[in-house]
């Protein structure tokens, strides 16, 4: 069982052996580019399969036997060969050990990572079969007593069984060996399990002097959660980057990589940085839950009018749409959703990013590798003789990049891209200022559409309440627009970590390029009458964007002022 091995499509099987149709297919493909799910699970869902039939051909994709779990008597010695906790997180049961050769029941018979971590952790062979999900976390919970193994009891059991970790005596030569050793592996999986079902986006492994940190960013903010022993340190960064197949042996420079990784019963696409300091390297983990991330244009968070607006705007045959705003704010996966609703068979789509955020079917995908100076300007000119009909640049950096951009425009295709700048109006000053002509801005761009990301209420733990004057005043908000509106704030409870918010929302301002705008930028005007024949025009701030949701209880007043500013 290698990740070399070749296997039919699920879609051609199901297709050849009469059970599903050429629409299906097509109707199945499409959910797939947004649902996260696998195509097997999507067809028993649109009811053209059952879960027997998908089990069946799992098993002839990866030409394993099918195996009834039920009734099945599976001896002491071999449950003892597998901790709970390990079976629970990959969702496998053993049956079997021979020849020094495990036999597992699965119901991921083709993630060949599932394979290569228990070869590693039990140092013998493995062999699989077909089970459904179900099915086996009915014998988990027959076989394994109910456990919740903690945190402390795993830095014990580091202690007892790897000694020269916790002594500091371990030598770098085997660290390889170390950091796949059964303890570490659980370590780390116990913190990846949590940080998800946390729905955390990022994982922060930061070493200091006298300590090591591990934190969560839940909803935008940093949460510490588990302070291992320094001594660990070199061990978990070292079982990171082996599985981000990262070199080990570098310490000294800066890396980057990716894994897809399940955990609980879910794929997890995991992106890795890793950055020397002073005391070790610092790690960091991007977390791109497919099955939390929802590329729609119903899930971002637009006002309805808003939404309407950006239909139209992406359905244009050509000029430039940018989005605007801090590092994560949501940039990307606006632009992927808008991305996500107009793809189709009709259309071909190009994207050149650092690095691809999304895996999105019907996309070709690129990823800048600015040391073989494959840069975003270099790729989007090789991208123009590919017959294109939308590009999407990840980021514009350089006014090289730009150029290219407006010229891709101005010859017949639509171009989607990002810029860093507070406000939609704020990126007019910014072009100009990498060099670009007035004219060429007021010929190209079409539409600029700048985002925040604000934490929500928590809906299990919200109350209302009356803000202090103090608080309207610095919204903006006049005696008389306060009349008949409510307020909201987040108690705090289990639900929310004791915060009082939950999830996230963008708020947007979008600016439309009109005549009285294109004619504004001809006359190179200050920014402030720009934004002032904006709003006329039709453009609603980030502040009022943001308040339309604080009266319709979604996000507090305090948070909505702390991210955004009132223009005067």
């Amino acid at each position: 069982m290698t990740s070399g091995f070749q296997f039919k499509p699920i879609g051609d099987i199901l297709k050849e052996r009469g059970l599903i149709s050429a629409k299906d297919l097509s109707e199945g493909l499409e959910q797939q580019k947004t649902s996260g799910l696998s195509l097997g699970q999507i067809f028993v869902n649109l009811g053209c399969i059952t879960h027997e039939q998908l089990l069946k051909v799992l098993g002839i994709q990866a030409e394993m036997e099918i195996v009834e779990l039920s009734g099945l008597v599976i001896t002491n010695e071999v449950i003892e060969k597998v901790p709970g906790s390990i079976a629970r997180l990959y969702n496998i049961m053993p049956l079997s050990f021979q020849a020094n050769t495990l036999t597992v029941a699965t119901d991921s018979p083709l993630n060949f990572s599932i394979f290569d971590d228990l070869r590693f952790m039990f140092n013998c062979n493995i062999k699989g079969k077909v089970a459904s999900h179900d099915s086996i976390e009915q014998v988990i919970k027959k076989y394994y007593k109910v456990e919740a193994e903690s945190v402390d009891e795993l830095f014990f059991e580091i202690s007892r069984n790897i000694p020269e970790l916790i002594d500091g005596a371990s030598q770098f030569e085997n660290i390889e060996e170390t950091a796949s050793r059964l303890p570490i592996i659980k370590l780390i999986n116990m913190i990846l399990t949590q940080a998800i079902n946390r729905n955390a986006s990022d994982i922060h492994f930061e070493p200091f002097q006298n300590d090591f940190k591990i934190r969560y960013r839940l909803d935008g903010v940093l949460y510490d959660v588990i302070s291992p022993p320094k001594a660990l340190h070199l061990a978990i960064s070292s079982r990171i980057k082996i599985m981000a197949n990262l070199n080990i042996a570098e310490t000294r420079l800066p890396q980057d990589g990716r894994t897809l990784v399940r955990i609980a019963g879910r794929m997890v696409d995991l992106r890795v940085s890793t950055l020397p300091t002073i005391f070790g390297e610092s790690v960091v983990i991007r977390i791109l839950d497919k099955e939390t991330v929802q590329l729609s244009l119903e899930e971002v968070g637009f006002e309805p009018d808003t939404k309407e607006k950006i239909r139209e705007l992406i359905k244009r045959p050509y000029g430039i749409i940018l989005s605007t705003g801090p590092t994560g704010c949501g940039k990307t996966t606006t632009q992927y959703s808008a991305l996500s609703e107009i793809n189709s068979i009709e259309k071909k789509i190009i994207t050149v990013e650092d690095p691809v955020e999304f895996d999105l079917s019907g996309l070709v995908q690129v990823s800048v590798r600015p040391k073989i100076n494959m840069t975003f300007a270099v790729a989007l000119r090789h991208i123009l003789r590919q017959d294109p009909d939308i590009i999407m640049v990840g980021e514009i950096r350089d006014a090289e990049t730009v150029q290219m951009a407006i010229h891709a425009s101005l010859t017949g295709h639509l171009v989607f891209s990002t810029l860093h700048t507070n406000d939609a109006p704020s990126v007019i000053t910014r072009l100009i200022d990498m060099g670009v002509e007035p004219f060429l801005i007021a010929s190209a761009i079409e539409a600029i559409l700048a985002q925040r990301l604000l934490r929500c209420i928590c809906s299990k733990c919200k109350y209302e309440y009356i803000p202090e004057e103090e608080s309207l005043r610095d919204a903006g908000i006049s005696a008389e627009d306060q009349k008949g509106k409510k307020f909201y704030k987040g108690k705090g409870c289990e639900n929310c970590n004791h915060s009082g918010y939950k999830g996230r929302t963008g708020i947007f301002e979008l600016l439309i390029l009109n005549e009285d705008i294109r004619s504004l930028i001809l006359d190179k005007v200050p920014i402030s009458q720009l934004r002032e024949q904006a709003v006329k025009s039709g453009m609603r701030t980030l502040r009022d964007d943001g308040l339309l949701k604080v009266f319709a209880g979604t996000i507090t007043l305090d948070e909505l002022v702390s991210i955004t500013s009132a223009y005067v």
